[in-house]
């Protein structure tokens, strides 16, 4: 008689890709039903949405939702070869497969745009659509701990996607609601600040006989809520390990009550601005940059708050080395809090840099971004304050000076050549090349500063241009992020590691920093990039991004083209 034997992974009735190919059959069932059903009216809602938003690069939001899916899988290969597969997220994604196809039906047929209006018709439209979406994330991955990191990114690019959709009707709604208790705490606020008697001469102009703004919908402070909402959504995603959950997503109520609080703040300063300082300056300075100051204090002023709280977070390890707390909390905080400090990790073989920590790549770029908005806020036109976005970066660059391990090592004529040529395909790229606004390049002129100021103001523009900004920028995005996006661990991996990912990911995000100017600019993040694969040293980035600054500030100053520098 034979003796049975242990059961293998061959006996299993679950064959290998099995579960994946059940799951590559099903969307692209879907995929077609819907291409075949609802091509035109997803096409005519894509276009409203377009019209609404100025928003058409839908391609680029597909690829990149594309490129996360392959990174995962990529990472949890192993999971998704062997996974089962559940009945009934398959059961959640048919029914929410079928409520979108009926809610495209109506819009198809018309049925539903009297009822909610052609704005409430959209809103459905993708709400339906974030649904399905995310019961196909949800058969997709194989373990529901690594479904919650990836839905979270889903929820995420929804909220922006929210953001980007101007509903008139409901920002009206709310401004409705909370315009008024808006105003009268501005009012209460700047009584005692103001100077004179405050006066509102129609229900949303406030201010004194002097200065007055008119408080309009979009300055309701529902931009800063959106914000808010897809930062901490974002940072709980990306710092999940630490968190706990459920009590974590009262970060999201709390955040929206102070960002209503801090534009109320926010109205306030800018009457006074105008009052004390100058309408100028107000209106053509703090006024667009309040916003972003109130954006970023509550948002990083939240984080740090939350992370001090035990209520929120894991505690970190103890002095001994051993995590608090017991059980899965304390296997949590072993994996949240790794022994990081500001050195470089230690290069594991000769000749291979890991580059600066983490902090030591972010601080300056912080330091930078942060005061270029301080600085904006209280300039109007040229922009005098410019050396101490200098003296910052460099004081922050000093500071961490040890950190950066600099090695005696000759510059790169490879480098400096990517730089020049960088140069010539940029100005060759440049739109309007010789067609410069004759008001904008005077206002932009340091010679209206007189002598000697314009020379020392030059000096400092040059100097920034050309040592701290490639230096802050560069640490961020070839040092970080290019790092980041080939392992958690950042300070593990090698400077100049080379992935298709983090090639084109942290060359098209230094673009997209760039505003106006992404195409250029993504073109010049793949230029650094190549610099930085070449001898895989950061230091030939800097050099390549300090050449094409160096050549710019020297064609503006013989040009007087000021607008070229921004």
């Amino acid at each position: 008689m034979p003796v049975p034997t242990t059961s293998s992974a061959d006996d299993s009735p679950y064959r290998p890709w099995q579960g994946f190919a059940v799951r590559v059959a099903v969307i692209g069932i879907e995929a077609c039903i819907l291409a075949s059903l609802f091509g035109g009216t997803l096409r005519a809602l894509r276009n409203d949405l377009e019209d609404a938003t100025g928003f058409n690069r839908w391609r680029a939001v597909g690829l990149a939702l594309a490129a996360i899916l392959l990174f995962h899988a990529r990472r949890h290969l192993p999971a998704y070869r062997s996974s089962l597969f559940s009945p009934r997220l398959l059961a959640a994604n048919g029914l929410a497969f079928v409520a979108l196809l009926a809610c495209l039906g109506g819009v198809s047929v018309g049925a539903i745009e009297p009822i909610l209006g052609p704005h409430g018709q959209l809103l459905l439209a993708m709400a339906l659509a974030s649904a399905w979406l995310a019961s196909v994330v949800a058969i997709w991955v194989p373990q529901a701990a690594d479904a919650r990191p990836i839905l979270s990114g889903l929820a995420c690019i929804t909220a922006v996607l929210w953001g980007m959709v101007h509903l008139e009707g409901v920002t009206k709604l709310l401004w409705d609601i909370s315009g008024g208790p808006t105003v009268d705490l501005v009012e209460f606020l700047l009584a005692p600040f103001a100077g004179g008697p405050v006066v509102r001469p129609e229900p949303f102009v406030i201010g004194t006989a002097d200065f007055q703004v008119h408080i309009k919908t979009e300055c309701g402070g529902f931009q800063g809520i959106g914000l808010i909402t897809m930062m901490l959504t974002g940072y709980l995603w990306w710092f999940r390990r630490i968190h706990r959950f459920p009590q974590s997503f009262l970060l999201f109520p709390i955040g929206i009550l102070l960002s209503l609080t801090a534009n109320v703040l926010r109205i306030t300063a800018l009457i006074l601005v105008g009052i004390w300082i100058d309408p100028k300056i107000a209106v053509d300075g703090f006024h667009s940059q309040a916003g972003w100051i109130t954006f970023l204090v509550v948002g990083l002023g939240m984080i740090w708050v939350a992370q001090q709280m035990r209520f929120f977070t894991i505690a970190p390890p103890t002095d001994d080395g051993l995590p608090t707390g017991e059980g899965d909390d304390a296997d949590r905080a072993a994996v949240a809090f790794p022994a990081t400090t500001l050195a470089p990790a230690p290069s594991g073989a000769p000749g291979i840099f890991h580059g600066p920590s983490t902090v030591a790549c972010l601080l300056p770029f912080l330091a930078l971004t942060a005061v270029t908005i301080l600085t904006q806020a209280f300039t109007s036109g040229f922009n005098y304050l410019y050396p101490l976005r200098v003296i910052a970066v460099a004081a922050v660059l000093w500071s961490l000076r040890r950190h950066y391990a600099p090695r005696p090592e000759p510059i790169s004529i490879v480098a400096v050549a990517i730089g020049v040529l960088t140069f010539l395909v940029w100005m060759a790229l440049a739109p309007g090349y010789g067609l410069e606004d004759p008001e904008k390049v005077a206002a932009m002129d340091p010679a209206q500063l007189g002598q000697p100021s314009a020379l020392l103001w030059l000096l400092f523009r040059v100097a920034g241009y050309t040592i701290t900004v490639p230096i802050a920028e560069e640490l961020v995005f070839r040092g970080f992020l290019a790092r980041r996006l080939i392992d958690d661990d950042v300070e593990r991996v090698p400077v100049g590691t080379f992935t298709w990912l983090s090639f084109l990911a942290s060359s098209l995000a230094f673009g997209l920093m760039h505003g106006a100017d992404w195409p250029r600019a993504t073109l010049a993040g793949v230029a650094f990039a190549l610099a930085l694969y070449q001898r895989r040293r950061l230091s030939d980035a800097i050099v390549a991004h300090a050449t094409i600054n160096a050549c710019l500030a020297g064609y503006v100053i013989a040009t007087g083209s000021w607008t070229e520098w921004g």
